[in-house]
């Protein structure tokens, strides 16, 4: 039986509703030849939508616990699926790849207010390490533009919560002026879902200016605020938060809290936290508990090693945005992408028509994009 015939027997399976599929047959869809993703592609729509969603969820499951496996091939063709459960799930798939002409595809589905609530949210949050990429010059400033407007345009105009919340934390990353005002907003609206947000955008900006409020919140009664707070604390190297963090191991009951304070104490360094590493090494025999400290004192040590840089200065930590209930600081002057206009299709067409790729099918490659903006 050659390769080809054994991966047909795969798509059988597939297709087979009256069987369950195999679990060990997962590990096969993953880092596909081209020949594999045509022939997958061509029948895709031909998968039973249950047997569609249970697949996409279970690759999700399986490369969160074992990043060697490759599921962006299956991930790029359902992409363009049509059911919000299988999209989610390929955008979940995607969201570490870094690929860059995916950029396009993601913002067509962020505009598209046809398509589900939860889609969108995806969308906006799968943006955020593209905003962060284009801040350290990994591409084209004009396509950091162009998200970052997006982005913006989902905050500003979008319906649902979700969207303009997922929107603000992906604009964390950014250093664009309007950004500390939607922040101080956010923390502002008294919910704690929006306090949630802005504190998680609060960690990715670098910014120390947001010391005091991710402290104020270090024990917030909501707990999955506070694990924002904690996360943040983090992610910004608050040594102020250091003693807080370290009398706070012994009395949280939640395990996720719990965790979260010990990798915010290994991002933190500094006095003590060592220490409460090898006592807590001590104090238990649980296997997942001692790689996850052992871990911790990884990022400890890489931390301690780091001449004690402190959290790096950034040009935009002191800039000031006025706010008022208009939003009427923010003023979008690039003609070319107006924010309270609709994306057009044909804007797009520059992204499309890769002379160099005629092989590759348009339902799901996205390698047609030649942009060179992208390169």
């Amino acid at each position: 039986m050659d390769a080809s015939d054994s991966f047909q027997d795969l798509i059988n399976a597939l297709m087979d509703l009256d069987h369950q599929f195999p679990s060990k047959l997962l590990y096969q869809f993953s880092d596909l030849s081209p020949r594999e993703q045509d022939t997958l592609a061509s029948c895709w729509r031909d998968v039973p939508l249950q047997r569609r969603q249970t697949f996409l969820q279970d690759l999700v499951n399986l490369a969160e616990n074992d990043p060697v496996l490759m599921y962006e091939s299956v991930a790029r063709i359902a992409l363009g699926d049509e059911d919000t459960d299988v999209c989610v799930s390929a955008i979940d798939l995607l969201f570490d790849s870094e690929d860059r002409h995916l950029v396009p595809v993601y913002l067509r589905l962020l505009a598209d207010r046809t398509r589900s609530e939860a889609v969108r949210a995806a969308v906006a949050n799968a943006l955020g390490p593209y905003v962060s990429m284009g801040e350290v010059e990994k591409f084209n400033p004009e396509v950091l533009h162009e998200i970052e407007e997006a982005l913006l345009r989902a905050y500003y105009e979008d319906e649902s919560d979700l969207v303009k919340r997922r929107a603000l934390e992906s604009l964390g990353y950014s250093s664009r002026a309007e950004v500390p005002g939607l922040l101080r907003n956010a923390e502002a609206r008294q919910d704690d879902l929006w306090l949630e947000s802005a504190l998680f955008a609060m960690g990715r900006s670098a910014d120390e200016q947001w010391e005091s409020s991710v402290l104020e919140n270090l024990e917030h009664e909501n707990l999955a605020v506070r694990i924002q707070a904690v996360h943040a604390a983090g992610d910004l190297g608050l040594k102020k938060a250091r003693k807080n963090l370290l009398q706070a191991i012994g009395k949280v009951d939640d395990d996720d809290l719990r965790h979260e304070i010990i990798w915010a104490l290994a991002q933190i360094g500094g006095e003590g936290v060592e220490r409460k590493f090898d006592s807590l090494l001590a104090s238990t025999e649980d296997e997942d508990e001692i790689a996850f400290l052992e871990e911790a004192m990884e990022m400890l040590n890489f931390t301690e090693g780091s001449d004690d840089m402190g959290l790096i200065s950034v040009p935009w930590g002191d800039t000031e945005v006025e706010e008022d209930e208009d939003n009427k600081d923010f003023e979008d002057d690039d003609e070319e992408y107006p924010l309270n206009e609709a994306f057009d299709d044909e804007e797009w067409q520059q992204y499309v028509d890769d002379e160099d790729d005629e092989e590759d099918d348009d339902e799901y490659s996205f390698g047609e994009y030649d942009d060179d903006r992208f390169s």
